[in-house]
């Protein structure tokens, strides 16, 4: 596959679907990867699918949109991605961290989730979690009981402006633009191994996708046995900033 010249999120999505629908996209390696073996691939169909539901679910429950502020306060993980993905596709606006400001708050944390915007949503980081786990504060939404009644296809309601905030300091019309460059150096193809947190997705796995690539993504490289980058024909490297 070719890089990738896709103007919007969405676009990208379908490039690496169309490319090849069951190839990893991207594999998540748990923080206890050696005491719990938790490992967990997506591949382009499946990814898409967790994003269309996302998507769905955040223009159903919340009317996101262009102009959407949306805080995602979420670790290195596959669901931050998809997270990010899903706000992107709908046209809003994906905020790194905890924001005070945001109309939208989606936190693994339940104490965040205590107060905050009226819309709030509570993810669960646990693996083939049907629950958040712990006590979700009311008026909260449980993401893991409901995220599965959404459809499996999301067409946006509107489509962004170039202007428009895309995440954290960076607008829908520059977003890609900024990954392409940021991964211009790397083969195509790429399989890139990287413990980049959220505020990194750019120059990480939104760079690798548009090299035609995929991720494999960790909370801390430190904590991986030496023999998974071999395993995982990893060409290239990016550690968290």
């Amino acid at each position: 596959m070719p890089p990738s010249t896709s103007r919007s999120v969405p676009a990208l999505l379908q490039t690496l679907l169309a490319d090849d629908p069951t190839a990893p996209r991207l594999t998540f390696y748990g923080e206890r990867y050696a005491e719990t073996g938790e490992r967990v691939e997506l591949s382009a169909r499946v990814l898409g699918n967790w994003v269309a539901k996302t998507a769905n679910l955040l223009e159903e429950e919340f009317d996101a949109g262009p102009g959407t502020r949306v805080a995602l306060d979420l670790p290195a993980h596959w669901r931050t991605l998809v997270w990010q993905l899903a706000v992107l596709s709908t046209g809003a606006h994906a905020l790194t961290g905890a924001r005070g400001d945001a109309d939208v708050l989606v936190s693994s944390d339940a104490t965040a989730l205590a107060d905050g915007p009226a819309d709030r949503v509570a993810v669960s980081l646990a693996p083939l979690a049907t629950s958040f786990g712990a006590e979700v504060p009311a008026g909260v939404l449980d993401y893991a009981r409901v995220v599965t009644g959404y459809g499996d296809v999301h067409a946006p309601l509107a489509e962004p402006a170039p202007g428009d905030g895309a995440l954290d300091d960076l607008a829908h019309g520059s977003l890609l633009g900024e990954a392409a460059a940021a991964g211009a150096a790397w083969p195509v193809g790429v399989r890139l191994l990287t413990d980049a947190g959220p505020a990194d997705a750019v120059r990480g796995p939104l760079a690798a996708w548009c090299r035609g690539g995929s991720v494999v993504l960790t909370p801390d490289l430190g904590t991986l046995p030496g023999t998974v980058a071999e395993q995982e024909r990893v060409d290239a490297r990016l550690p968290r900033a």
